[in-house]
């Protein structure tokens, strides 16, 4: 989706080409993949984390036109609704000391943006959902100017020929409509992607599919939507819902839907999953490409495919394959189901569990898949997101003769240590790895998370007499001084 899209109309005729572009594009990447040594490289990370854009009163500002035009940032970009902004990290390569580097990243991105807003009066806030947020924040004035974004949105509706309804249940519950896109603004995430060699794409895509659930868990901090307590990561309900394009009806069969957490285990490789991305899903941005599927950009040495790559960011798994014709061709994973925020720390911490799980448990795949039914792992993830630190998994019973329901604290306390040897056996020194594995030893055993930091602070106010939505804004208040200390949120302040 960060390709330059300057139309925002399009002809049947436009669709129609560009669906036999994209089944030519699949051919070419079937090739691709066959071809010896492509892929080939150092295993790197890259991150992009969004952020809330907030006013001295706690309200959101439409200000990210500004902060783009006042940095000339060529990492920073607009995202959908006017008081989000993205900052795109550079990639780093995983041997030595990835994560403490990731974190400087991280804090001056985000002192970056705080300086630009400040000349507004306003804040960057980095959370999954702002507490503070109302439904007449989330109106059509909220979305970005770009035509990317409103050809998104009238291919969206032209698809669903009906307003997007969102309905969560949780503490509260929450039920609204809209004839806009604006309400999947609402979320805002931290995103990690891993370079892969195609080889290992299969085993790495179906461990993170599996490691995920835990991981999410511990880093949930998107409690409240609209002011109302919902899920500890009300983020996975809500932008599947707000971006849901499926026409109801008796006559039409069940397509699955463009916000999901996967069809199934990766059998082979990256393959597969553009392939039922191209078969699965008709398009939406139907914007041709000067260049033939083939041919090479200036400076790279492998095939542009920019429809495909185009295809695939209006496609939006939790974890999704990218091809990226850069650096002489190569697949990552993305990974995008944490939340934004509490802290720089924080996130670094959630990412470092989260790939050192993934290489602990990748090379044992085969004997895991074995015992885990894909639609558990599909349980899992939305049981996570739903009850946070409380939730409870299936997960195989540690010899893999049968599933078992278990704490996911418990699952993360028996798999901590896994976690060290995997980041080791991706080169990373001990010494950038125990201080961010030792903060989410700190999260687990005080049993908290961003979003149960958030229940604690909203309920604790409330009960000293404060309205809902007071109580909103002194829990933001409360959010951002803690953050801006840069401390992990188990060691944030518990009384206001």
């Amino acid at each position: 989706m960060g390709a330059i899209i300057d139309r925002d109309t399009f002809a049947a005729s436009d669709f129609r080409r560009f669906g036999k572009r994209l089944r030519d594009s699949v051919e070419v990447l079937r090739e691709v993949l066959a071809q010896p040594g492509f892929g080939a490289g150092a295993p790197s990370i890259g991150a992009e984390l969004e952020a809330y854009i907030v006013d001295d009163r706690g309200r959101v500002a439409l200000l990210n036109q500004a902060l783009v035009e006042a940095l000339h940032d060529p990492q920073l970009q607009l995202e959908l609704n006017r008081f989000n902004i993205e900052y795109n990290l550079a990639p780093l390569p995983l041997a030595g000391g990835p994560l403490h580097a990731l974190e400087r990243q991280l804090l001056q991105a985000l002192s970056r943006l705080e300086t630009a807003a400040a000349a507004h009066r306003a804040h960057v806030v980095p959370i999954g959902i702002l507490p503070t947020l109302r439904r007449t924040d989330l109106g059509e004035h909220a979305m970005s100017d770009l035509p990317r974004y409103r050809a998104l949105e009238q291919s969206l509706k032209r698809l669903r020929g009906a307003p997007f309804d969102v309905e969560i249940r949780g503490e509260d519950s929450v039920r609204v409509s809209s004839d806009h896109v604006v309400l999947e603004g609402a979320n805002t995430s931290f995103q990690l992607h891993l370079r892969v060699p195609p080889e290992r794409f299969a085993a790495t895509f179906n461990t993170v599919q599996i490691v995920t659930p835990l991981v999410l868990a511990l880093s949930a901090n998107s409690p409240l939507f609209l002011q109302r307590r919902l899920w500890d990561e009300t983020r996975i309900a809500l932008f599947k819902q707000a971006v849901d394009c499926r026409m109801r009806g008796a006559d039409r069969w069940q397509q699955p839907a463009r916000v999901t957490f996967g069809q199934g285990w990766v059998r082979e490789g990256a393959f597969e999953l553009f392939a039922e991305a191209v078969a699965l899903y008709p398009p939406l941005l139907p914007l041709m490409s000067d260049s033939r599927p083939e041919e090479r950009p200036p400076g790279t040495t492998a095939p542009g495919l920019s429809e495909l790559r185009l295809h695939m960011g209006t496609i939006w798994p939790w974890n999704r394959a990218v091809y990226d014709p850069g650096d002489g061709g190569h697949l990552r994973v993305e990974m995008r189901a944490l939340p934004s925020g509490p802290t720089a720390v924080d996130m670094v911490a959630n990412a470092a569990l989260l790939l050192g799980l993934v290489a602990a448990l990748r090379d044992d795949i085969t004997e895991w898949l074995s015992a885990m039914p894909f639609r558990y792992a599909e349980y899992n993830f939305y049981r996570a997101a739903q009850s946070g630190l409380d939730a409870r998994l299936m997960w195989p019973h540690r010899k893999h003769h049968r599933l078992e329901e278990t704490p996911v604290v418990t699952l993360l306390e028996w798999l901590l240590p896994e976690a060290q040897r995997g980041l080791r056996a991706l080169g990373v020194a001990d010494a950038d790895s125990h201080p961010y594995l030792g903060v989410i030893a700190e999260r687990l055993q005080a049993r908290t998370s961003g979003a149960r930091w958030q229940r604690r602070m909203l309920a604790q106010l409330e009960g000293q007499g404060l309205s809902r939505a007071r109580a909103c804004h002194r829990l933001l208040d409360a959010y951002r001084a803690a953050a801006a200390t840069n401390r992990p949120v188990a060691r944030w302040p518990q009384e206001e």
